[in-house]
């Protein structure tokens, strides 16, 4: 059937808001779930985040935009629409997932126009070899899959990680506009072309990355992901002002054609004369990368360095610098695994199971990880000329894990990491299934593999999505599918636990086994163990020796995890609401087990003080302990806050009003003002009761 012109311009993109629509109604049952792991401390137990009607005013706002624990660049943008969210939702967990399936679908939309940006520069640097309707249509398989891919699920339904699919609306619009800006600098007729053309390029990377930057740190790749665009597709090349001919009317007639184009087979809508001579190199690009990329690399690799080289650099972390860089290859061939052959049982918001590497050979998949990977590296190298969409898909893969998968003391796994990787995985298996040509061998057999794929991702994604629609029923599949994540297994026996409501039943009996099946999981945190305690605990005290010794001998043998700082908060709150009647004693000797290990945490300092002032009622020692919290961690209003009130309590004003001037340095905007105020009316009551005592 022959399509017009018109139909065939438009049937992309009917194809695409189809696939829009279908993707939203993979992801609908998810919307139901609730909120999971690293919800908790960025937004249900963040005040900061909890906006409402009442309680509107611009110091809140901008408490709100500084709230994040994630980061030291506090992701102010991604902070701001979590409260947005809790303001029009009421702190509902749907309309959280509402906005972040949209923010998918956005992502989706720009990937398209991407793609079909960069594809139509490599269509204008080779026509004789590629075709425009054939890249098109891989633009849009490729797009099509990457939103149905279901280990994207975490960047969507997993409420926190809008940080991450927030940040890549700024990457792909960024790169969106420097391709755009490339075509217009190859295929300007005149001069002021080229610049404005220039200037978009620059702009979208500058841009693209400043602005990413507000929802998570991801957003510096942009320039690495840019320059693997320029380096295999374009090289670098530009159209010299010596060959535009302006016409009479001031646009051109002539222009030079790129590396390898014939004038017969030039692009529809450009009529080049003749070769005059290859495109020189274009300085401008090359100084582009020096100041958006190569002098921030290594200015940052300096400070990374030596600040994954100083003492306490892993403190709370159970693997060395040495053990994180031989055990990330094994996590990559993972993701390539889940991303290109997804299963559903294997696919978990929990990867804590994965055995750290300590040696080449211990385990032996280290060294095989480390040989495929490099082999991936040397291919993508080899395929440059070859293959470019291939080398290009690879490249953006490796560059996407650069900050995730090097030496940046973070967590070893998680599937949000694959979001943009996931692109060029998919780019480079696109090409080689599809192709940018329009001839292409067996195409039925290609056709039917893309075709039984894409089912294939819709239908994982939304298993999953149905998973996820309901918080116990998620926990339980992911401890019965994962039974050695201590993670899982504790989050289905704590979430079985607040089902039973601590009657006596099966439902706390299952509680119990998963508890303790995570609590024998060697390296575990204390979490299975709190759990317990407070089960067995709970309205009167029980025998509870066997857990309070298992956390203890933890929290003086391991890293000290922010988990189990959460643990020794947790009963902490516990004994002081009245919910618990354990032995103080107890949680004192877990607490000093606690603070034995070197180079404790300012968050442990904190919780200790509260400990010592709540329940043994020590001031003095609380003040002591606090102090620490404050210097180590100097920007964290909450310490000073407690500071203050302990000191304005005891008549220690001039110590008070120390505390209150270090937080007005804090009080951007006034987002401290209220607390000022309050410990500004304790200060003047101890002034004058010591007064009086005078």
């Amino acid at each position: 059937m022959h399509l017009s012109d018109t139909t065939r311009q438009r049937l992309p993109w009917l194809l695409l808001a189809m696939t829009v629509i279908a993707t939203a109604a993979v992801y609908w049952p998810g919307l139901a779930g609730g909120w999971v792991f690293d919800d908790y401390p960025n937004i249900v137990d963040n005040p900061e985040i909890h906006i409402t009607p009442g309680h509107s005013t611009l110091g809140a706002w901008v408490g709100s935009l500084l709230s994040s624990p994630s980061s030291f660049l506090r992701r102010p943008l991604a902070s701001l629409t979590f409260s947005l969210n809790w303001y029009f939702g009421s702190g509902a967990p749907w309309a959280f997932k509402l906005t972040n399936v949209i923010i998918h679908l956005v992502n989706g939309v720009l990937l398209f126009c991407m793609l079909r940006a960069l594809l139509r520069l490599l269509v204008l640097r080779t026509p004789n070899k590629f075709d425009n309707a054939a890249t098109t249509r891989l633009a849009l398989v490729v797009s099509v899959a990457w939103m149905l891919l279901p280990i994207n699920l975490m960047a969507v339904l997993y409420v926190v990680q809008r940080m991450e699919s927030l940040c890549q609306i700024f990457i792909l619009a960024g790169l969106w506009a420097y391709l755009h800006g490339r075509w217009m600098m190859l295929t300007a007729r005149s001069s002021r072309r080229d610049r404005r053309g220039f200037a978009l390029a620059v702009g979208g990377i500058v841009f693209g990355m400043i602005l990413g930057l507000t929802s998570k740190e991801t957003a510096v790749l942009l320039p690495v992901f840019a320059f693997l665009a320029e380096w295999i597709l374009l090289r670098f090349t530009h159209i010299t002002s010596s060959n535009w001919k302006e016409s009479e009317g001031g646009s051109a007639s002539s222009m030079q054609t790129l590396p390898d184009t014939e004038p017969s087979s030039a692009p529809s809508g450009f009529a080049p004369l003749k070769r005059e001579r290859k495109p020189k190199q274009d300085p401008r690009i090359w100084w582009t990368f020096v100041t958006t990329l190569f002098a921030p690399a290594m200015l940052g690799f300096s400070w990374l360095l030596r600040s994954v080289l100083r003492p306490g650099a892993w403190t709370g972390r159970d693997f060395t610098l040495v053990q994180r860089l031989l055990t990330e290859p094994r996590v990559l061939v993972d993701y390539l695994h889940w991303t290109l052959l997804p299963n559903p049982i294997v696919l978990s918001l929990y990867h804590d199971e994965i055995v750290v590497s300590t040696g080449l050979l211990a385990p032996w998949t280290t060294l095989g990880s480390i040989v495929f990977l490099a082999a991936l590296i040397a291919l993508a190298v080899w395929l440059r000329n070859r293959h470019p969409l291939v080398s290009l898909g690879i490249g953006w893969f490796f560059a996407a894990q650069l900050l995730t998968a090097t030496i940046i003391p973070l967590e070893l796994v998680y599937e949000q990491r694959m979001y943009f990787a996931s692109i060029g995985v998919l780019l480079a298996a696109g090409a080689l299934l599809l192709g940018p040509r329009w001839k292409i061998s067996l195409p039925i057999l290609r056709g039917s593999l893309v075709a039984v794929a894409l089912l294939w991702f819709a239908a994982t994604t939304n298993l999953r999505a149905r998973e996820w629609s309901n918080p116990l029923r998620l926990a339980v599949a992911e401890a019965n599918n994962h039974p050695e994540s201590a993670r899982a297994l504790y989050e289905a026996g704590r979430l079985l636990l607040i089902a039973s409501n601590y009657q006596p039943g099966k439902t706390l009996d299952e509680s119990s086994k998963y508890f303790r099946q995570a609590a024998a999981i060697p390296g575990s945190s204390a979490l299975p163990d709190q759990a317990m305690i407070m089960l067995v605990d709970h309205g009167q005290q029980g025998e509870d020796g066997a857990p309070w010794n298992s956390m203890v001998r933890k929290l003086r043998s391991q890293p000290t995890k922010q988990e189990d700082i959460s643990a020794l908060m947790t009963l902490t709150n516990c004994y002081v609401a009245g919910a618990c009647k354990f032995d103080v004693a107890q949680l004192q000797r877990a607490y000093q087990a606690a603070l034995s290990r070197p180079q404790p945490v300012s968050r442990l300092y904190g919780i200790y003080a509260d400990f010592l002032r709540d329940i043994l009622h020590d001031d003095m020692l609380a003040e002591k302990y606090l102090t620490l919290a404050a210097a180590g961690d100097p920007s964290e209003p909450a310490y000073r806050i407690d500071l203050a009130v302990l000191y304005a309590r005891n008549g220690q004003i001039g110590e008070a009003r120390e505390q209150i001037a270090a937080l007005r340095q804090l009080n951007y905007a006034g987002r401290l003002d209220r607390q000022i105020t309050v410990l500004e009316q304790l200060a003047e009551r101890g002034r004058s009761t010591a007064a009086r005592h005078d």
